[in-house]
């Protein structure tokens, strides 16, 4: 019977993937010696010659390299084993508030990955300005909030996501300038959410910078209704500039440069310090996957 260990295949595969016993050894947290150990009882294990030597080097012989599927498959198949037994002990109810820009870019795909993930999670959103959901959090009415600009406060931990691009919208049937100034849009008709949220402030001190007040300001509470209004040729507003191409307003309203630039504004996981569940640890990962895969933040 073949005594092949894990520890052995997880060696060769990422010598094989990385090109060297140093790099493995890193990613591995190991020694090289012990990698190269491992290396060396695998292949008098299987009665093969995995590498050849060159130079200082090594390189994949011909049957490493017809190994190294196999190889990798057998770690996914482990790596997946691991996963369902972990994620089998995420399960219930989870009381997640999200910022409705954020949400309108990112929910859909992190809910797909969730319930691929963990199928016993039950998820419980609210949509709204940050302004509106982080009280909820704060009462205990919420678990979890992703939150634009949050504030931090004594027994809440902030994790920073990364910077949210916003930018001015306008229907594509306005004249306007490639990069608008406050006079290019002063005498336009504005909305923006209500006072007190983030995209309120961002309007009203991107005017103020030049001392002008805009013309006419609407307020809408909902940021998806922003943008199915700009689309609708109704007003201009700011927003965050990823909405345009995951909406359905794409060739009916366009992303304009400003002049001065709209500030990018920070977006953070926040939960009680004193909340550690599996349920809300879940829930971060997905959303760290999520975003990763999208590219969306920036850091």
């Amino acid at each position: 019977m073949s005594r092949v260990t894990f520890a052995q295949l997880e060696a060769f595969y990422w010598v094989a993937s990385s090109g060297s016993v140093e790099s493995a050894a890193q990613r591995l947290n190991l020694s090289q010696p012990t990698i190269s150990l491992r290396i060396k009882a695998l292949e008098e294990e299987i009665g093969l010659s995995l590498f050849d030597r060159v130079g200082r080097g090594i390189r994949l012989s011909l049957d490493g390299q017809a190994l190294l599927p196999n190889a990798r498959r057998i770690l996914d198949n482990v790596q997946d084993f691991t996963n369902h037994a972990g994620h089998s002990q995420v399960r219930g109810r989870l009381r997640v508030g999200l910022a409705e820009g954020f949400a309108f870019i990112c929910l859909a795909p992190i809910l797909e990955l969730l319930h691929k993930n963990y199928p016993e999670l039950q998820p419980e959103c609210v949509i709204a300005t940050s302004s509106s959901i982080e009280p909820e959090l704060h009462d205990h009415k919420l678990d979890l909030a992703f939150l634009v600009s949050a504030k931090e406060r004594e027994n809440f931990t902030l994790i920073p996501l990364g910077v949210q691009e916003t930018s001015w919208v306008a229907p594509t049937s306005w004249d306007l300038p490639e990069t608008v100034s406050p006079h290019d849009l002063a005498d336009l008709p504005i909305i923006c959410n209500p006072q007190g949220s983030i995209n309120y402030w961002q309007v009203k001190s991107w005017f103020a910078g030049s001392g002008i007040t805009p013309a006419r300001l609407d307020i809408c509470s909902s940021v998806a209704m922003l943008s199915h209004l700009v689309s609708k040729g109704s007003a201009a507003a700011i927003f965050p500039s990823k909405m345009v191409e995951v909406g359905p307003s794409t060739g009916r309203v366009r992303v304009l440069q400003a002049s001065p630039r709209i500030e990018d504004v920070p977006v953070y996981a926040a939960f009680h310090t004193d909340n550690q569940s599996a349920a809300l640890k879940a829930f971060i990962k997905t959303v760290h996957q999520v975003l990763a895969q999208m590219d969306y933040l920036r850091r």
